[in-house]
């Protein structure tokens, strides 16, 4: 958290800190201001709340270059964003201090590295041989149209299970020792 910048830091509960992430995440003001921190959760420490969201752009570099930092200290760091309004889905996997991909469903142009994993299998039975990223709307009008109406069905949930945990499996029941945190951002 330190490394993080994060400061008054509290003890939350789950449901809580969920419900205050979500409405300062939906407010005008002070809509970067908080995260929460969870206890480690099969080896991964999940810190979430819109200061980490790839799509504003105003966030993109500052969360890249957290991740390349992160993932040379611990080995690994991964950011996504996942909307449930059909407003995007973000990626950024970091090994080593160093991008593996880089994904914004909104901001193509913005991508990194080559896709792998549930990415690259997905774009294979779209027939999409290279990068969603170099896809020509005007040459690709129908591919580019199929991928792009639901991402190929390649959420950022479905690539976070595969990285590293199943978000949409975790709750007050998932198995942690340790207290769940809500801190203030810098």
């Amino acid at each position: 958290m330190r490394r993080l910048g994060l400061t008054e830091v509290r003890p939350s509960t789950w449901p809580e800190a969920v419900n205050l992430v979500d409405e300062v995440a939906h407010s005008r003001e002070g809509r970067f201001s908080t995260v929460v921190v969870t206890p480690a959760l099969n080896g991964w420490t999940l810190v979430f709340g819109a200061w980490l969201g790839l799509p504003y752009l105003a966030r993109m570099d500052p969360i890249t270059k957290l991740c390349e930092d992160l993932s040379a200290r611990y080995g690994k760091a991964q950011a996504y964003f996942h909307s449930e309004q059909n407003d995007g889905e973000a990626w950024l996997i970091a090994d080593h201090g160093t991008v593996l991909r880089r994904w914004i469903s909104e901001f193509p142009e913005a991508a990194m590295g080559e896709p792998f994993g549930i990415e690259r299998r997905l774009l294979d039975e779209f027939g999409i041989p290279g990068k969603p990223e170099d896809l020509d709307p005007d040459d690709d009008e129908d591919l580019a149209s199929e991928w792009a109406a639901t991402w190929g069905d390649c959420w950022a949930t479905t690539v976070a299970a595969e990285h590293s945990l199943d978000p949409t499996t975790i709750g007050p029941s998932t198995a942690s020792v340790g207290t769940i945190l809500v801190a203030s951002t810098p």
